[in-house]
């Protein structure tokens, strides 16, 4: 059809996405750097849920800081959109393969007023703070029940510090227990991070490539006996 992009032109657009969404964020870090060095960084208010109130099972990560995993739940929908705010230009364009300022109302009741089964999602708390560090899911495809669609998002200064992994181990285990068999992962091309979290909890069997996105096939991988 005329007007429509090749998968090259695709892939190409989509790295050049990313290469601006990585200035983006350099910029902000490169005023967050100036306002600190000037004193004019504005400092985030103590938050909301002291350490004793925090309901879930307790993580400690190998730097020594400590996260809460639970089920997310309605009254999360504030926090997930503070935590929105957290990522940064990259991290929102690789989670959602477009760039994105904010969630939507619509997007944020979807995404936390869930059953709990067909459509699983855990949440990792900051178990100093209250704050909400990350977020892992599933949603199980219809037509195939023993399939499910999986992502994992966790904010930019808590990335690279195990939350990820945590959030992900407990979420395979929960889809075990539900039935689920194979995964499917939309992959950002050059999204490494990513595809490392996903081989860390299961097999990949299969790889298609559409332009810039990934679209991988995982098998869940047995418990040793």
């Amino acid at each position: 059809m005329p007007g429509r992009l090749s998968p090259e032109e695709r892939e190409y657009a989509t790295l050049v996405d990313q290469l601006r969404a990585l200035e983006e964020d350099i910029g902000a870090a490169r005023q967050a750097a100036d306002h600190a060095r000037t004193g004019r960084g504005l400092q985030r208010p103590a938050r909301r849920r002291p350490a004793h109130a925090l309901r879930g099972e307790r993580v400690k990560l190998a730097d020594g800081a400590e996260i809460v995993i639970r089920p997310i739940e309605p009254e999360d929908l504030n926090e997930l959109a503070t935590g929105f705010g957290g990522l940064g230009s990259l991290s929102r364009f690789r989670r959602f393969r477009q760039r994105i300022d904010r969630l939507t109302y619509e997007q944020l009741v979807a995404l936390t007023h869930i059953e709990h089964e067909s459509h699983e999602a855990l949440v990792a708390i900051d178990a100093a703070t209250g704050e909400g560090v990350g977020v892992a899911r599933y949603a199980r495809v219809p037509d195939d029940p023993a399939r499910a669609e999986v992502a994992c998002t966790v904010v930019d200064p808590w990335q690279h510090r195990g939350v990820g992994s945590a959030l992900a181990e407990r979420l395979a285990a929960r889809a075990a227990a539900a039935g689920i068999e194979r995964c499917t992962a939309l992959v950002v091309l050059g999204d490494q991070p990513a595809r490392r979290l996903l081989a860390h909890v299961v097999d990949e069997t299969a790889v298609r490539r559409d332009g810039g996105i990934l679209d991988i096939t995982a098998q869940a991988r047995r418990a040793a006996p």
